[in-house]
C-alpha cells in the first residue's frame, strides 16, 4: 500500500462509528493526528502497518486500550495516544 492509501484507510476507519464507547475516542484521535496528508509526521506510525487489516486492528486495539487503561485524572489523552504509537 502507498502512504496515501494507508492514510485514506485510516481516515475511513476513524469515520466509522458503531456507537460503542471505544469508538467515541476516534474523533479525539482524529484531532490529535491533525491533517490527513502524506507529509504529516504524525502519521509516521502507518509505516509499520502493512495492510488495511493491520490499520484497523491498530486503531481497534488503541481505542480498547483507552477504555481499559486511560486515566483522565492522571494523564492526558494525547500523551496516552503518543505513548501507544511509540511503544505499542
Amino acid at each position: 500500500m502507498t502512504r496515501q492509501e494507508k492514510i485514506d484507510r485510516l481516515k475511513s476507519h476513524l469515520e466509522k462509528n458503531s456507537g460503542t464507547y471505544a469508538d467515541s475516542f476516534k474523533g479525539e484521535i482524529w484531532c490529535m493526528i491533525g491533517e490527513f496528508v502524506v507529509g504529516n509526521p504524525m502519521l509516521s506510525f502507518l509505516e509499520k502497518l502493512p495492510d488495511p487489516e493491520a490499520i484497523h486492528n491498530y486503531i481497534d486495539r488503541l481505542t480498547s486500550r483507552i477504555v481499559m487503561k486511560f486515566d483522565p485524572e492522571s494523564e492526558r489523552l494525547g500523551d496516552f495516544f503518543w505513548d501507544y504509537v511509540e511503544n505499542g
